[in-house]
């Protein structure tokens, strides 16, 4: 009776080289394609985005008369592109807008324009419907006013301090430093919008001349308001022949371009 050897085999050197070579070529190739697809992905959501945000503007413009002083007043406020940064907005005509931190960043923008929403408080048994801090350096501090009965107090610190008050006689201006007044309507909603969000961020006071987006030939892209997207790179600049600004997806010519700056 002959006994049979079982012989265990394994992959040779040779074998596995070769396994990992054709593995890289996969790699080689697939990755650059799905970065590819995920990229087109992620520019058509943005250009979708801005398509939605800039109807809204225009229904709000529809309704008001006038623009949006933020995005937080058509619902946008805050909301953040594919790549995790909020949407640009700028309301030429009033100076205000949201997600200009690049533009602070190159110093076209001082922060001192920035407005942030404080905790609403209760006093009295008084709502105050919102408290704007954050006015850095501004001559005077900008708070909203108690609406109902009684009367509520809101504080905010900035490089100096300042404190607002008001009693039981509707709202007052919420904002210093526009480049426009604000009407009864616009200023309630602007308390209303700060009252309710937590993050409410905007800036204004911001020069529109030196400030809104240029196409190569330094022409504007648009007459009313930038809305655009600062792409994966999360910088810009105020002209699109500068690299920075070739993977932002923006909004031009008042609403007739919709698109990545490559395709403009």
């Amino acid at each position: 009776m002959s006994t049979s050897r079982r012989t265990e085999a394994g992959f040779t050197l040779l074998e596995l080289m070769i396994a990992v070579a054709i593995l890289a070529v996969i790699a080689g190739i697939a990755v650059p394609q799905y970065v590819a697809a995920l990229r087109t992905a992620r520019v058509g959501k943005a250009r979708a985005d801005l398509r939605t945000i800039a109807n809204a503007i225009d229904s709000y413009l529809a309704v008001n008369g006038s623009l949006p002083l933020t995005l937080y007043e058509v619902d946008f406020g805050g909301k953040n592109d594919p790549w995790g940064v909020p949407y640009c907005y700028f309301n030429y005509a009033s100076g205000t807008g949201d997600g200009l931190d690049w533009a602070v960043k190159v110093g076209l923008v001082d922060p001192s324009s920035i407005v942030a929403r404080a905790e609403a408080e209760q006093r009295h048994g008084a709502r105050v419907a919102g408290v704007i801090d954050g006015l850095l350096g501004a001559p005077a501090y900008a708070a909203s006013r108690v609406q109902g009965q009684g009367q509520g107090q809101g504080q905010g610190q900035g490089q100096g301090q300042g404190q607002g008050q008001g009693q039981g006689q509707g709202p007052g201006n919420a904002l210093k430093g526009l480049a426009n007044a604000l009407s009864k309507s616009q200023n309630d909603r602007l308390i209303e919008v700060m009252a309710k969000k937590s993050d409410f961020k905007m800036f204004t006071g911001v020069v529109a001349e030196t400030t809104r987006r240029r196409d190569q030939f330094l022409f504007p892209l648009n007459t009313d308001y930038d809305l655009f997207t600062l792409g994966p790179d999360g910088a810009t600049s105020v002209s699109l022949g500068e690299a920075l600004a070739q993977d932002d997806v923006i909004r031009a010519n008042n609403g007739g371009f919709f698109g990545s700056v490559s395709e403009y």
